[in-house]
């Protein structure tokens, strides 16, 4: 899923009125958002050190619908320059490496997960993956799930986003189908297993929709809150 928060659109090196006293970096980031960028609901996190100690690191998160995206300030020591959303370098290495996830915000539901496919069901914990068949980032994800044996129990539910990948539902529904056919004996018929199957898809499907799922892979973790990139 891709970011589509920028608090700016170029990037540019501010400059910054500041007294002798030791520099205020949350009121500069303050100040210079008021000033710059359309953007009233965001939280400053975090004045973070960088490797260099011409630089402070200001973390900021900018909400965007149901989500908060997180955007980097470089404002340096002295408090005289600002560099928005754009990584600062010395010695051809990156000052910052902290990796910084979005917060996709929190369901307020409990998934079906009977009869889904599960890897890890030893895991202590359960996390839901909504997965597209045809996504290449999903399918690099279930390459690690496929062989995982951590924390998670990972349930596998289907949001096939047909209008990028036609042809993902069938193919959702096909899995989900080898899936019963190995695990419910109470289905012997080719015809039950096909409709269930379709049933099973069609109902993660409302479940993603009614979650407001935008792209795939993402996870759903025991208390709803959603992220990316956990495996």
């Amino acid at each position: 899923m891709k970011q589509i928060i920028l608090l700016v659109s170029l990037v540019f090196i501010a400059f910054v009125n500041v007294s002798c006293s030791k520099p205020d970096y949350k009121k500069i980031t303050t100040d210079f958002i008021a000033s710059s960028a359309q953007v009233k609901d965001y939280a400053i996190r975090e004045v973070a050190d960088t490797t260099s100690p011409d630089w402070k690191a200001v973390v900021v998160y900018v909400k965007e619908g149901a989500a908060k995206m997180p955007v980097l300030i470089f404002i340096s020591s002295d408090g005289k320059s600002i560099v928005p959303n754009s990584m600062v370098y010395v010695n051809n290495k990156p000052i910052f490496t902290k990796q910084l996830e979005p917060e996709l915000g929190r369901i307020g539901f409990k998934l079906t997960e009977k009869d889904r496919i599960v890897y890890n069901p030893s895991g202590k914990q359960t996390v839901f993956m909504f997965f597209d068949p045809d996504c290449p980032y999903c399918k690099a994800a279930m390459e690690k799930i496929r062989s995982y044996t951590g924390e998670y129990r990972v349930i596998v539910k289907f949001f096939p986003l047909e209008q990028i990948h036609p042809g993902a539902t069938q193919k959702a529904v096909q899995q989900q189908a080898e899936w019963l056919k190995k695990n419910r004996k109470d289905l012997t018929r080719e015809v039950d297993i096909l409709r269930e199957a379709t049933r099973m898809v069609e109902e993660d499907i409302t479940e993603a929709q009614k979650a407001e799922l935008t792209g795939v892979p993402i996870y759903v973790m025991a208390d709803g809150t959603l992220k990316q990139g956990l495996f």
